[in-house]
């Protein structure tokens, strides 16, 4: 199963686990699922970041591309056309 993560659960993923429900922590540490991150959650992540609302250890630009990788979370890149056939 494909898991799109929102920007929420993502930090929780990396910040506190324990935020999470028993039922969401379990598929997203299940193997057989795709964890995806959209580059949309990034964005928000950085604006966030540069707002001083949320703060990191490094540079977002860093962190945000190495905790995804550190838990086994892809990037989902978005694309004008991806955008536009996502109803169709």
């Amino acid at each position: 199963m494909k898991l799109l993560l929102d920007t929420c659960t993502f930090l929780w993923i990396v910040s506190d686990p324990t935020k999470l429900s028993a039922s969401a922590l379990a598929h997203f540490q299940d193997p057989a699922n795709t964890c995806l991150l959209s580059s949309v959650s990034s964005w928000e992540i950085s604006i966030l970041a540069a707002l001083g609302r949320l703060s990191f250890s490094e540079p977002v630009n860093l962190f945000v591309p190495k905790v995804r990788r550190l838990h086994r979370i892809r990037a989902l890149n978005l694309t004008e056309t991806a955008t536009l056939l996502a109803w169709n």
